[in-house]
């Protein structure tokens, strides 16, 4: 049964909101909940529809809780300034178990050759692997993007920062879930956001992530064909080629029966990618395509590549109100390089978001380069983090300043922009 607003109305009934002052007498208050169904959803939804954000929506957080990553759990928080609802929050809560650092944290400049920190980065370096972390993440670890808040035009960002920085807090304090939170992560904000959070906690350590990549679908364009008009001579060229290779694949949407009776396939077809992946910090849970098609029916689309009826890859994606965004993809390698199967699906990505009258598509922070080739340009977010314990979080904060980002080139395939 999709979950709709109605449904989440009906569970929540009578609720009536419990808040608690910022501080003693002032008008902002914070209302702290641990489920998408026992949200105000007026209020809720207010916001969303202010945000134009589909990804903050009730219908498709709830989702996310039907069958969550091991151990996850969430939160989400309102903001009200008197009675009215200003922000809105959500988080995640999970373990998280820290791996491949070597790829990501260049270790060799994390200390000084006699500093206490040259001395335990080793063991550390060398250990991460095992070290378990209770994060607190603002944002959403299963989409890149900024999905872990909103704010009120009206509210200053000094009182956004201020209701970001108490947000947390009070989740920590509160203890819901029963485990003791390490680690805050604040995902996916602004420059100007991050220096007033950094402002109010100096504790907050700011580090570099690889930019969303995200493509801006012209008035103009009536399908990919519009599109390859747009490309220079030699990105057309390599375009339709690419097309070509796929030409005896069949491409169909699958329903929710048919994700049923493929999931296993699926699946494996998704660990495939994601075991090409230099860094992650969860997985899915082996039912999320099937819970999210059942939940959003017609927001949230599956098509997969056929070779006869054997299933070789596969691409998803959500529609927004206004952007839609690209999620998980899975592919059989051994057809990926005969087939150009990753290009053409970033292709079809594009078409169907033209199709569906979509302003934008926002294809994620991975393989950055080949997006470009289509179009997408990057745009880039801040994060913040920090561990609760003070000397620890010193440690952690020569980590991060110190992650290493993989070096792209940015392509320009369109004729009115700069050719390379």
């Amino acid at each position: 049964m999709a979950i709709s607003l109605d449904f989440i109305r009906d569970r929540i009934g009578g609720l009536r909101k419990k808040c608690e002052d910022l501080d003693n007498g002032s008008e902002m208050s914070l209302a702290h909940f641990t489920s998408a169904f026992d949200v105000p959803t007026a209020h809720w939804s207010k916001m969303v529809n202010e945000s134009g954000n589909f990804l903050l929506s009730a219908p498709y957080l709830a989702a996310l809780e039907q069958h969550p990553y091991k151990g996850m759990c969430f939160h989400y928080v309102v903001a009200y300034r008197n009675e009215e609802p200003v922000a809105i929050l959500y988080y995640q809560e999970t373990d998280v178990h820290i791996t491949n650092v070597d790829k990501n944290v260049d270790t060799s400049k994390i200390g000084d050759t006699q500093s206490f920190f040259s001395k335990a980065k080793g063991v550390i370096a060398s250990s991460l692997e095992s070290i378990k972390v209770r994060l607190l993440i603002q944002g959403n670890l299963l989409q890149s993007g900024p999905h872990g808040a909103y704010f009120s035009a009206s509210l200053s960002i000094e009182e956004q920062s201020m209701i970001t920085n108490t947000s947390w807090v009070k989740i920590v304090d509160s203890n819901r879930s029963g485990k003791k939170i390490k680690a805050i992560l604040i995902k996916d904000v602004s420059k100007e956001m991050e220096a007033e959070i950094q402002k109010q906690d100096p504790d907050f350590t700011n580090f570099a992530v690889q930019p969303n990549m995200v493509s801006n679908v012209r008035e103009d364009w009536t399908g990919i064909e519009s599109v390859l008009e747009d490309f220079s001579s030699k990105y057309r060229v390599r375009a339709k080629a690419s097309i070509k290779k796929s030409a005896h694949l069949l491409l169909r949407e699958l329903d929710v029966n048919d994700i049923q009776s493929q999931n296993d396939l699926i699946m494996e077809l998704f660990k495939n990618v994601e075991a090409g992946a230099d860094f992650h910090m969860v997985s899915i849970h082996p039912r999320y395509f099937l819970d999210l098609k059942a939940a959003l029916e017609d927001k949230f689309v599956i098509k997969g590549y056929f070779d006869g009826e054997k299933l070789i890859g596969f691409y998803s994606y959500i529609r927004g109100m206004q952007q839609n965004y690209a999620s998980f993809v899975g592919l059989n390698y051994d057809y990926n390089k005969d087939c150009s199967l990753y290009q053409n699906i970033l292709y079809c990505l594009l078409h169907d978001s033209i199709e569906d009258g979509a302003k934008s598509i926002d294809l994620a922070r991975t393989a950055m380069e080949i997006k470009s080739t289509m179009g997408a340009e990057p745009e880039q977010y801040q994060l913040l983090a920090k561990h609760v314990n003070g000397i620890t979080n010193s440690i952690v904060k020569r980590f991060l300043l110190n992650i290493r980002l993989k070096e792209w080139t940015q392509r320009r395939p369109f004729k009115d922009t700069v050719k390379d």
